[in-house]
């Protein structure tokens, strides 16, 4: 049998697939590995100071909530059914819940937004969301996050 040879154009073109290829891949990693290391809410942190943010947004249930209250840490949070889950999974949520801020420009820790404005339409289905992850324990880390307050001896 006569083996047909090999020409250098063919195998630069193969060269230039693989590398094609190869390129591909590590950009579909990329992606798939960032969009796996987002946060699973898209919650503002609280800042490390804990002024309030200036002005609460103008909407229903706001207009005369007391802004020093936007970082008040809150141990039951409206809808969130925590009897559901184990103290370490119930602690997690709160922790999130109350260090987090609520997207919907109010100024409030989701927490204190579900406690002062419940009829909030950003913050309810947030809340769920978080309950949910760490129910399923998606959410189990609380490294960075405000820790809960020390009791007030009265």
């Amino acid at each position: 049998m006569i083996e047909s040879p090999k020409t250098p154009q063919s195998s630069g073109f193969r060269r230039l697939v693989v590398m094609l290829a190869g390129v591909v891949v590590i950009a579909a990693v990329l992606v798939v590995s960032r969009d796996a290391l987002r946060p699973p809410e898209s919650i503002s942190p609280v800042p490390d100071s804990e002024e309030p943010d200036s002005g609460p947004r103008s909407g229903p249930g706001l207009p005369g909530a007391d802004s020093t209250k936007k970082n008040e840490w809150v141990e039951e949070i409206p809808g969130a059914d925590l009897a559901s889950l184990d103290p370490v999974r119930a602690e997690i949520f709160l922790r999130f819940a109350n260090a987090r801020r609520c997207t919907c420009g109010c100024g409030f820790t989701l927490a204190a937004c579900r406690q002062f404005d419940p009829s909030c339409e950003v913050s309810s289905p947030l809340a769920a969301a978080l309950l949910d992850s760490v129910t399923r324990g998606e959410v189990a880390d609380t490294r960075g996050l405000r820790p809960r307050p020390a009791p007030v001896a009265r």
